[in-house]
């Protein structure tokens, strides 16, 4: 079953784009919709501008930038490498597909209420990664325990 994922806010793009491509890494397939100009993922091995079964443009009007890359564990790196030391604003709409179905939908700069994390994607699959430092708790303004996951801070919308 999918997680609320409008429950959360992602506070630190990066590393929790990062979190999940490695968890969900192994034949799989990322995209990334928006001005791409500021990156190079379209430059790595096996990019594409073609939509998939799965992974589509959600943008139509106007047409923004829009590429799909394999997603293999040795290629996190590389493309993390691309998008840069931040997640650029610019770029709109990162999907992640592993085995034919949608694993991690993050919509308009990862907007609360634009965000899907499928089943093999949870905030308690991300809280295994101790070794990394990425899982810790915290509590929000109303004191209700919720998964906060590094820097990127899962926290109740």
């Amino acid at each position: 079953m999918p997680t609320d994922a409008h429950l959360y806010k992602i506070r630190d793009k990066r590393r929790f784009l990062m979190a999940a491509m490695r968890e969900l890494a192994g034949t799989a397939r990322i995209s990334f919709e928006g001005d791409l100009s500021t990156t190079a993922v379209a430059q790595l091995a096996g990019a594409s501008a073609d939509e998939t079964e799965i992974l589509k443009r959600n943008t139509l009007w106007p047409k923004q930038d829009f590429v799909v890359l394999p997603l293999e564990t040795d290629l996190v790196g590389a493309i993390i490498a691309v998008v840069g030391g931040t997640v650029p604003r610019g770029i709109f709409h990162i999907q992640i597909e592993k085995g034919n179905r949608l694993e991690l939908g993050l919509y308009d700069n990862c907007a609360p209420k634009a965000s899907f994390f499928g089943p093999s994607l949870t905030p308690s699959s991300l809280r295994t990664c101790k070794g990394t430092g990425l899982s810790r708790n915290g509590r929000n303004a109303d004191a209700r325990k919720v998964p906060l996951i590094g820097e990127f801070d899962f926290q109740l919308a």
